[in-house]
C-alpha cells in the first residue's frame, strides 16, 4: 500500500504514513527521527506500532505521521494529532535534515512550510468531522531560544508552567501505571499557533487549561489528579 500524498510544491512532497503500510517511507521517517532526536530514539518501536494503525484508532484523536521528501529524498518529519474534545491540534515532532534547511516550499523554508501545513490539516480534520473550527495548534517548546525563534512563525507563548513527561527506555513493555510511575519531567514551554480563520482571535485564558490537558492527559495519558497535571493547571492565571 502506498502512502498518501497530502501536500506538494514542485520537488517537495509530504506523505501521510499512518495506516499506509508504506514500509520504505516509514523506515525513512523513523530513521530521520532517531538521528535528529537521539534523546527520544527509544520511542521508535512505539511509533512503528502506532503507524500500523488507522489514524482514528484512538477515539477522538486523528493522528498524523508525515514524511517530507525533496526530489525523492527524505528531508523532514512532522508528527501531530487533532484532539476533538479540546478543539485543537498537538504538534509533537518537527525536524528538517540540516542538508535541506534552505529549501523553500510555497514561499517558506521547510520548517515553516510544515508548521503551516499541519495547522491547515488540523483545520481540515475539524471541518471533515463536522466539529467546531479547530482553535489552532499547541506546541511543546523545550528551550527559551526556540520559543523566541517560533514566535517568528506566529506562535504565542502560553501562560502556564508546563513540564513534558519523558518515558524512559526501560518503560517499554510495562503496564501504563508502571510507565507513568517511571516518568521524569522536563520543564518546557507551551506555544500556540491560532487558526487564522477565527477573525483574528488568538485564544482566551479560558482555553489554556484545555491546551495543557490535551497534552498531559489526552496525549501522554496522565491521570487528571496527577501532581504535575494539577501543578500546570494551578499555574494558569485564571485558576491560580
Amino acid at each position: 500500500m502506498a502512502a498518501q500524498l497530502v501536500r506538494q510544491d514542485g520537488a517537495v512532497k509530504v506523505w501521510e504514513l499512518i495506516g499506509s503500510g508504506d514500509e520504505a517511507r516509514l523506515a525513512a521517517m523513523l530513521g530521520l527521527y532517531a538521528r535528529l532526536f537521539p534523546q527520544y530514539a527509544h520511542y521508535v518501536p512505539r511509533m512503528r506500532r502506532r503507524a500500523a494503525l488507522d489514524r482514528e484508532h484512538r477515539p477522538g484523536h486523528i493522528v498524523h505521521y508525515w514524511l517530507l521528501e525533496v526530489n525523492g529524498r527524505p528531508a523532514g518529519i512532522r508528527t501531530f494529532r487533532y484532539v476533538r474534545s479540546r478543539q485543537c491540534g498537538l504538534a509533537i515532532a518537527l525536524a528538517i535534515d540540516p542538508d535541506f534547511r534552505d529549501v523553500v516550499a510555497e514561499g517558506r523554508r521547510l520548517a515553516l512550510f510544515l508548521v503551516q501545513a499541519c495547522l491547515d490539516q488540523v483545520i481540515d480534520d475539524s471541518k471533515r468531522l463536522g466539529d467546531p473550527p479547530a482553535r489552532g495548534m499547541v506546541n511543546e517548546v523545550e528551550f527559551p531560544r526556540l520559543m523566541e525563534h517560533y514566535k517568528h512563525y506566529g506562535i504565542i507563548e502560553l501562560p502556564v508552567k508546563y513540564v513534558e513527561p519523558i518515558f524512559p527506555a526501560e518503560s517499554e513493555g510495562r503496564s501504563r501505571a508502571e510507565q507513568i510511575a517511571s516518568l521524569h519531567f522536563l520543564p518546557t514551554s507551551l506555544g500556540f499557533l491560532p487558526n487564522p480563520g477565527l477573525n483574528g482571535r488568538a485564544y482566551s485564558i479560558e482555553d489554556v487549561p484545555d491546551f495543557a490537558l490535551a497534552f498531559l492527559v489526552d496525549h501522554y495519558g496522565l491521570p487528571f489528579d496527577h501532581p504535575q497535571v494539577q501543578a500546570a493547571l494551578e499555574s494558569i492565571p485564571i485558576l491560580s
